[in-house]
């Protein structure tokens, strides 16, 4: 979620050096996927631990 910048480029970049578009944004997908969950994890356990307010 926090590279979603880098995220638009590395598609372009793999279309244009003839890669496959599928698998690239399959990737991209997946990744942006676990950073939000791990993410949202990482913020609930500093949370419960009373690190964060």
């Amino acid at each position: 979620m926090l590279g979603s910048a880098s995220t638009v480029s590395c598609y372009i970049m793999a279309r244009n050096k003839g890669h496959d578009g599928t698998l690239t944004s399959t990737i991209v997908m997946l990744t942006t996927v676990g950073c939000a969950l791990t993410l949202t994890m990482w913020l609930w356990v500093l949370r419960s631990g009373g690190f964060v307010a």
